[in-house]
C-alpha cells in the first residue's frame, strides 16, 4: 500500500511539472497609434503612427499636421516585440528603437546623440 502511495505521488509530481505549450498570439503592431515625441530642440511632436501589414511585411510612417513621414527599413521582431526604423527629418536622420506592449509602444528617437522619449497607445 505504502508503494502505491509512493508511485502515485510521484506520479502527480512529474504531470504537475511537464510543461504544457501555450498558443497565445503575441500582439501585432499593426493599426493606427497616436504617438508623441517629447523634449525636442523644436517642441513636443504629436501625431498618428501608422503601421500597416501586407503580405507579412510591415511599413510604417507618422502624420502629423497633414504631412506624412515614411519609416524606412521599419523592421518588428515579433519574439522580442522590439521595432526599430529611421526617417528623415530637415535633413536630420532620426532613429527609432521602441517596444510593443500590448496597446502601447515606448521607447526613443535619437539623432546626433540626443534621445527623445516617444510614446504611443493603439487607437480604437
Amino acid at each position: 500500500m505504502k508503494k502505491i502511495f509512493s508511485l502515485l505521488f510521484i506520479a502527480i509530481t512529474i504531470t504537475a511539472c511537464v510543461a504544457t505549450k501555450t498558443t497565445t498570439k503575441a500582439p501585432s503592431p499593426a493599426g493606427n497609434w497616436d504617438y508623441s515625441i517629447t523634449g525636442t530642440p523644436q517642441g513636443d511632436f504629436r501625431g498618428i503612427m501608422i503601421i500597416t501589414e501586407v503580405d507579412k511585411v510591415l511599413t510604417a510612417k507618422l502624420v502629423s499636421d497633414g504631412s506624412d513621414l515614411p519609416i524606412n527599413n521599419f523592421l518588428f521582431n515579433k519574439e522580442t516585440q522590439k521595432m526599430s526604423g529611421e526617417f528623415d527629418y530637415s535633413g536630420a536622420l532620426i532613429l527609432l528603437d521602441a517596444v510593443l506592449n500590448v496597446n502601447e509602444i515606448t521607447g526613443n528617437m535619437s539623432t546626433s546623440g540626443m534621445n527623445f522619449p516617444f510614446k504611443a497607445t493603439r487607437k480604437n
